[in-house]
């Protein structure tokens, strides 16, 4: 008798694990709007946004740091909203969209590409997290080692993304108000205790076009990968808007919140600037919060991706190899290389989008409708034209080439290139994508 008690609820926790990331996500499972711009909004609000707005802050005159800030994040909150919705319309994760679009082979290779990446954010996010926590708790002469703090922020990050899309929602609807009440305090006690304005100091003069890269760049591949969170949404509109909000308000608060308590402050150092004005043990609090959302959304995509390439393996498994694989990265150290490692997530990440945009919104042929399983072998024109977008977006990068450039936002760049290349060898080659 026990023995049968057990089976059904081994069955219902499966049930509670599986992220629907073989097939749709059927409609008693999707949620509102506000569920998933909550889910962006907290991954929008994380250090790594800080750290970029302190960078901005060295190196354009403030005014110019926010416009910068303003359009990048624009940009991003309408691409991602696109690929929202096709992600709603479809109800299937990137990986199993690229599957659709770019053939078997293909949208394996992008799979396992895009979980590299991911892991690859993931162990920036946790880097970030180290070094800030251990900094902030030296205030209080507590001195963790670096690699017992990576532990901890890896086993929190990991317990939600096991869980998958639906814990992200619980977690962030707790944390997104908490950070939001804590980093409001931290702008008001910081225009009270610095009523002067230091003089700016530019130290390392970046250009307009740079920084509005460097904005985009932050969540592009988020962005790209937005299917595997709005096949949840219940409408088009949920998609749509939660999307687009949650990218835009999530990305440039906290890169202007940055900006701000920067410029009030007058240094870049973002842990003495929250204790400066003394919220030191708040500033831990939205430390922890930040990155737990942040990273958690990095393993759920990643894995959700890897899932669909390596079968023998569940989810929740390659959850936890793919997180440990990330603290060993941590560890040896990758906030040296941040704006490098944007500018390649940039280059090399966005021209996907573009592909799968113009399938959905301008071909529009059955080959979304498909079961994945009835998907060709490879589409040549899709991974032709992700190639060259690739190709001249790394050319327009001020980080690698930088020899020519079309909109002066290298990602940019990369979406429009593999979006003209796809609609043109549909038109000219229609064999190549078959």
């Amino acid at each position: 008798m026990s023995q049968g008690n057990a089976v059904p609820g081994k069955e219902q926790q499966g049930r509670q694990i599986y992220d629907y990331e073989y097939e749709p996500v059927p409609a008693e499972a999707r949620k509102s709007w506000y569920v998933i711009a909550l889910i962006w909004l907290a991954m929008g609000i994380d250090i790594s946004g800080l750290f970029l707005g302190a960078f901005l802050s060295g190196g354009l005159p403030f005014s110019q740091a926010v416009s910068a800030t303003l359009i990048g994040s624009a940009f991003l909150g309408v691409l991602a909203a696109l690929c929202a919705n096709v992600g709603y319309g479809c109800g299937l994760s990137t990986t199993l969209l690229s599957i659709s679009v770019f053939g078997r082979f293909g949208g394996k290779l992008i799979g396992i590409f895009s979980a590299v990446s991911l892991v690859g954010w993931f162990a920036f996010q946790l880097d970030f997290f180290g070094v800030m926590l251990q900094k902030a708790l030296l205030h209080y002469q507590i001195e963790p080692s670096r690699f017992l703090i990576l532990v901890f922020g890896m086993a929190l990050m990991t317990s939600t993304a096991i869980w998958g899309v639906r814990a992200l929602g619980k977690l962030s609807v707790f944390s997104v108000p908490l950070m939001l009440i804590l980093i409001i305090t931290g702008l008001v006690l910081a225009a009270n205790n610095h009523p002067e304005i230091p003089l700016p100091i530019i130290k390392a003069p970046i250009s307009m076009g740079s920084a509005i890269s460097y904005v985009v760049s932050i969540w592009i591949v988020s962005a790209v990968m937005s299917p595997d969170i709005a096949r949840y949404a219940k409408t088009r509109k949920d998609a749509l808007l939660g999307a687009g909000l949650g990218f835009f308000l999530g990305n440039s608060s906290t890169i202007l919140v940055a900006l701000i308590l920067t410029h009030l402050v007058g240094t870049e150092d973002l842990v003495e600037v929250f204790f400066s004005i003394g919220l030191g043990m708040s500033a831990i609090v939205v430390l922890i919060f930040a990155q737990w959302t942040t990273n958690s959304t990095n393993l759920v995509s990643a894995s959700l991706g890897l899932s669909v390439v390596i079968r023998a393996l569940s989810r929740p498994v390659l959850v936890v190899l793919m997180a440990i694989a990330g603290l060993l990265l941590a560890y040896n150290g990758m906030i040296n290389n941040f704006t490098q490692f944007l500018s390649l997530l940039g280059v090399l990440i966005s021209p996907i989008a573009g592909v799968y945009l113009v399938e959905y919104y301008f071909i529009k042929s059955s080959r979304l409708q498909k079961n994945v399983s009835e998907a060709s072998f490879l589409n040549v024109a899709a991974a032709i034209s992700w190639s060259l977008g690739s190709l001249v977006s790394l050319l327009t990068s001020p980080d690698f080439f930088d020899l020519f450039t079309i909109s002066s936002i290298s990602a940019l760049d990369g979406v429009i290139v593999s979006m003209v290349i796809y609609i043109g060898m549909h038109k000219i080659f229609p064999q190549l994508a078959d």
